[in-house]
């Protein structure tokens, strides 16, 4: 008796920075590690079972009983890793799956050695050229439209998935370099406006930074932030030490530093007597007592 085909994957990469993604960083700053936990244990569910994972009601309550988290947060949780784009939204709409173009060309390439392996055209995010039939992609020779093999650096109706992966490559690249101008930015700001020496490559402060914007911040906010601070606290002695990224840029803080003002300039009391001065000169000089005006 021949040995059943192995669906899904024993194991699976995970990026030592996944908390950093842009796809789960909102959902990981809402829910915390609780909801970082669920979503591990996801793409466990999500791999174990190939590429995708068929969420109705019956998963609701059998995941549920697995993670010990009631259902109505997890229906919660999934919301927002649509919303964000961890899950594909059209693949949930339609057939009520929990996948995406990741987890499918991760599926693909750890799989490439094995026979038999496809994906549904209807589920296929790889490729979108993909002609609708009701024939499956198949990652080996006989895939559909007469593409190349997976060994050949090809998968479906010829993507090649090394040039996939390059570019996206490029594309992580290219956030991680804008990503780290705006902590130089940032940080280097409060450094001139301080005379201090924090670090833009710092983990803590790059959190930090990470957390607010994942809530929506821009850079304009935290420059704000930081004039307003400097402008309160950069004379005073006691509260010069907390002109600091883990004071200023903390949750609990910036929501309320954001929305205050700098502190205006005590402007110099006048004293009557000068305004007499200036008349005298003012007459003095000849000129009409009835023109003179005081500024």
């Amino acid at each position: 008796m021949a040995r059943p085909t192995k669906e899904g994957l024993d194991y699976f990469p995970l990026d030592t920075d996944i908390d950093q993604d842009e796809k789960i960083i909102v959902v990981v700053a809402k829910y915390g590690m609780r909801g970082f936990g669920v979503i591990i244990r996801f793409m466990m569910e999500v791999y174990k079972s190939g590429y995708f994972y068929r969420w109705t009601e019956k998963e609701h309550y059998v995941f549920s009983m697995k993670v010990a988290e009631p259902v109505e947060f997890l229906n919660e949780l999934v919301e927002e890793c649509l919303k964000w784009g961890f899950f594909n939204q059209k693949m949930f709409e339609e057939y009520g799956i929990l996948t995406s173009k990741g987890f499918q060309k991760r599926f693909l390439l750890a799989s490439t050695r094995r026979k038999g392996h496809s994906i549904k055209p209807e589920y296929n995010l790889v490729n979108v050229d993909i002609n609708h039939s009701s024939e499956v992609v198949n990652v080996n020779n006989n895939s559909v439209n007469g593409g190349d093999n997976v060994d050949n650096n090809s998968v479906c109706s010829g993507v090649n998935v090394d040039n996939n992966a390059t570019k996206e490559s490029k594309v992580k690249e290219s956030k991680r370099n804008r990503d780290i101008g705006i902590y130089e930015e940032i940080i280097s700001f409060l450094n001139d406006k301080t005379g201090k020496r924090f670090s833009s490559k710092s983990v803590a402060n790059k959190k930090l930074i990470n957390g607010r914007m994942s809530e929506g911040r821009t850079l304009d906010d935290f420059i704000h932030v930081i004039e307003v601070k400097c402008s309160q606290w950069l004379d005073d002695s006691k509260m010069n030490e907390y002109l600091r990224p883990s004071t200023l840029f903390a949750q609990k803080n910036f929501e309320n530093y954001v929305n205050e003002k700098p502190k205006s300039e005590k402007k110099k009391s006048i004293d009557p007597r000068d305004k007499d001065i200036e008349f005298q000169r003012w007459i003095a000089d000849g000129n009409d007592p009835d023109e003179f005006t005081w500024n």
